[in-house]
């Protein structure tokens, strides 16, 4: 980016604003066993989990948050205690990370308890007089969890994604409202050596009815729907229809400063997150400056979709626009598990019935059902906005020609899968060097097969898909010069990256630079990337073949295939 970002500026977008810097996928954390694996399940003993139990009464008992993440937080300890003499060094190097890690692990458990005791003080709950009654639900399932590359043996564990937990007052005071059943969930269990411990968050889940109102049970059930990264509608979050409400408007005025003001993200709202975050970060120039080039790329998105209409000739000025309904397929909290202070939700769909009698260019009917798409979408200050990339993603049939029905296609797989489509061509770009500084285009290795990485120096998951591409070519003679490896860093500066290559002896694939702009760079934004590491590979007619995130691809495979061909 140009000018640098501080490097609080880029965790808070890369945590809080996904388009801006989103690393996507993995972060310091193991994966999740695929449902193929094919060892036993693990079986519980009778009163294996009431441990949590007793450190949640404990927690509202004595409001002790920093003592309850301290004793069932995921503990470098439990991470190094993994590490063996056979184990081999990578995957020793990737059990030190997440033991590096380990301070954040437990802040985040703090930071949900913190928030857990806030809701019941908020509510007027006081559980620091009388006794308690536990339930802990045993689950059904135990599942396992990865904490080594599964495609090197896999170091695996007992792995526990949400345990229930039931509390009842026992004998409440007179006058008390601590009657009847709490329910709250502890997400994220792993089993060490050392026994069971939390890389996740405490939360509510339910109250008696006597206690909460309407709105702390929608805010609960939204919140309970994010923890299980499901997706949310107007139903849960009747403030979707607000935004809703404002892209009508923009569709059927036509008016881009209009959507500006209504449906962008500004400035002043990215700043407030930032002072309530308490993190260093980046001085309010820079929020100005970031946040004036995220809403003009947005306002060039905003122009295409009114380009589509005007050519096709949708009007929609006088047409009757009912919202039937509006939702975000992926949502997640960006503060403290259990609030709902920033929300970040992927693939907003809002479903409208037209009614009109107005006609197309072609002659096609104009009315009947539309849906209209944003890529990204946050939730700050109160109000959802547009991050990223407003299109058109169903539109009544006959209205546009093919040319237009295929941009439309390809928009839409753009902003499901965050690449570009299968099968096309890999469009031109222009990078530098890292030895040499010179310039050079990506056409310029057409007739060898491509693997493209974006990454960056800053991005945590980047690292080790970037370092496995150094020995790609092992035990691969035959790849030879038919095989180009291209790391290509969207860092601020060459200079940057160089370094950061070089301290790792980075030094077996071809490295190059995208040049000033960062996430606004043009090879960054041909690609349309939004996420790092992101992937491409090109076969040695310029095709692209494969597109994501690195992790779990075997590009060894593939390339020897592509190679046979």
């Amino acid at each position: 980016m140009n000018p640098p970002f501080a490097p609080g500026l880029k965790r808070l977008f890369a945590l809080s604003l996904g388009g801006l810097l989103l690393c996507l996928c993995q972060s310091s954390a193991p994966a999740a066993v695929p449902p193929f694996d094919p060892g036993p399940e693990y079986q519980p003993a009778a009163g294996e989990f009431d441990f949590v139990g007793k450190a949640v009464v404990q927690l509202l008992q004595t409001k002790d948050a920093s003592g309850f993440a301290t004793n069932l937080a995921v503990n470098a300890q439990n991470w190094r205690s993994l590490i063996t003499t056979n184990l081999p060094p990578k995957e020793a190097e990737r059990l030190e990370s997440y033991a590096r890690g380990a301070d954040h692990t437990a802040q985040q458990l703090e930071e949900s308890a913190k928030a857990l005791l806030s809701r019941a003080d908020s509510l007027h709950l006081d559980f620091s007089k009388g006794d308690l009654q536990c339930q802990v639900v045993a689950p059904k399932h135990v599942g396992k969890i990865y904490f080594a590359n599964p495609r090197d043996g896999g170091l695996t564990a007992p792995y526990l994604e949400k345990l229930e937990i039931i509390l009842n007052p026992a004998a409440p005071e007179a006058g008390q409202t601590n009657q009847g059943e709490f329910k709250l969930s502890v997400r994220g269990l792993e089993k060490f050596p050392g026994g069971w411990h939390i890389n996740g968050s405490v939360q509510w889940t339910a109250f008696p009815t006597n206690v909460v109102d309407e709105k702390t049970v929608r805010e609960m059930a939204i919140m309970e729907k994010i923890a299980a990264h499901k997706g949310i509608s107007s139903q849960d979050d009747p403030l979707l229809l607000k935004l809703g409400e404002s892209l009508v408007h923009f569709v059927q005025t036509a008016d881009t400063n209009l959507f500006a003001k209504e449906a962008l993200i500004d400035a002043d709202q990215v700043w407030a997150m930032f002072k309530k975050s308490g993190q260093k970060g980046p001085s309010r120039q820079e929020v100005d400056e970031e946040i004036g080039k995220q809403n003009q790329a947005q306002l060039a998105s905003a122009r295409k979709t009114l380009q589509l209409m005007t050519e096709a000739g949708i009007d929609l000025k006088q047409a009757d626009i009912q919202i039937k309904e509006a939702s975000v397929d992926r949502c997640q909290a960006q503060g403290p598990a259990g609030t709902l202070d920033n929300l970040m939700g992927e693939q907003f769909k809002l479903a409208l019935s037209v009614k009109t009698a107005a006609k197309a260019r072609n002659g096609a009917g104009l009315a009947g059902d539309y849906v209209l798409a944003v890529k990204m979408v946050a939730k700050m200050e109160g109000s959802w906005r547009v991050m990223d990339d407003v299109h058109w993603e169903k539109l009544p049939g006959g209205v546009v020609d093919d040319k237009a029905m295929a941009a439309m296609k390809f928009e839409n797989h753009v902003a499901e899968h965050g690449t570009l489509p299968l099968q096309t061509s890999a469009p031109e770009i222009e990078f530098t060097t890292l030895v040499g500084e010179k310039k050079m285009q990506l056409s310029d290795l057409r007739g060898k097969v491509v693997i493209l990485d974006f990454w960056a120096t800053w991005c945590g998951p980047c690292q080790e898909p970037m370092a496995e591409l150094q020995t790609l070519r092992s035990g691969h003679t035959n790849w030879q010069d038919k095989v180009a490896i291209v790391p290509l860093s969207i860092d601020d500066a060459l200079a940057d990256v160089r370094k950061h290559v070089d301290q790792r002896g980075w030094t077996n694939t071809f490295n190059v630079w995208a040049g000033e702009g960062g996430w606004h760079s043009a090879p960054a934004q041909t690609f349309r990337v939004t996420g790092v590491p992101t992937t491409y590979v090109i076969d040695a007619q310029g095709k692209i073949v494969w597109a994501g995130h690195p992790a779990g691809a075997d590009f060894g495979k593939m390339i020897d295939r592509l190679l046979q061909h």
